[in-house]
């Protein structure tokens, strides 16, 4: 029988305290059983349950049992790449926000899903900062989109025949214009996007490869009225600059 654990306090705790028990399970767990073994009332367990599943990281199965989804198990195989990601990305990042005012992202492959991992946000008063952590589709925003544009043939239209999510009104679903915009994002080597993954908010994103392929991207991102033709004009050549100088930094070889 798995060992019990100690009641966590914080509502962080609380949460990885679930995943921990669901990463030692042999099988998915109901909330009563994962109640027990973290010690919690199965009300704040469900509650904690209920929002791992809504991002993604837990998986609800017909039999109202729960177990780690593909993108929590894809955490700890990232995990050192992510980090020498957000390390080696940090000077770029310092150049484009210093350059740009703006927040500037970094965000990596997860699974089918991009996950931002590191930002400098923008020093303006009106600005826009990014949910670290959070797995989000590729269709959705410039930083997906840009990963999306460069994945194997077969892995980008694997992902294209399933049903893709609308975040927003003006998140492109219809696949025809979708991959034209693919088409357009590996010939400029950029994709834009406003209002696409959060209404109010635009995005420039340049890829990110390792010797392995596309490994995530780097992005300048702010409220949609700062982010005019012109503006997105004068952000591309750096921001391209940077994230091919950190694809070199990764091992990648053009």
């Amino acid at each position: 029988m798995a060992e019990e654990h100690d009641a966590p306090a914080g509502a962080i705790d609380r949460a990885l305290a679930v995943l921990a028990v669901l990463a030692e399970a042999s099988e998915p767990m109901g909330v009563t059983e994962i109640a027990r073994r973290v010690g919690l009332a199965k009300s704040v367990v469900h509650y904690h349950v209920s929002a791992l599943v809504r991002n993604r990281y837990v998986e609800a199965r017909p039999d109202h049992r729960y177990g780690l989804s593909q993108a929590a198990l894809q955490l700890n195989r990232g995990n050192y790449s992510n980090l020498e990601l957000r390390t080696r990305a940090v000077p770029y990042m310092r150049a484009l926000h210093h350059e740009t005012r703006e927040t500037v992202v970094v965000s990596t492959l997860v699974g089918e899903e991009r996950v931002a991992v590191d930002q400098l946000v923008s020093p303006h008063e009106i600005k826009l900062a990014v949910e670290l952590g959070r797995p989000f589709p590729l269709h959705a925003g410039a930083s997906g989109r840009v990963i999306l544009a460069f994945l194997q043939e077969d892995a980008r239209e694997s992902i294209l025949k399933r049903p893709l999510e609308q975040l927003t009104s003006e998140t492109v679903t219809d696949r025809a214009y979708l991959r034209s915009l693919l088409v357009a994002t590996r010939e400029s080597g950029v994709a834009v996007s406003h209002n696409e993954r959060q209404e109010g908010a635009a995005s420039i994103a340049a890829p990110v490869f390792d010797s392995g392929g596309i490994t995530g991207a780097l992005s300048v991102c702010g409220p949609g009225y700062r982010f005019d033709e012109g503006t997105l004009d004068r952000y591309a050549p750096p921001l391209k600059s940077a994230a091919a100088q950190l694809s070199q930094q990764l091992g990648h070889r053009p």
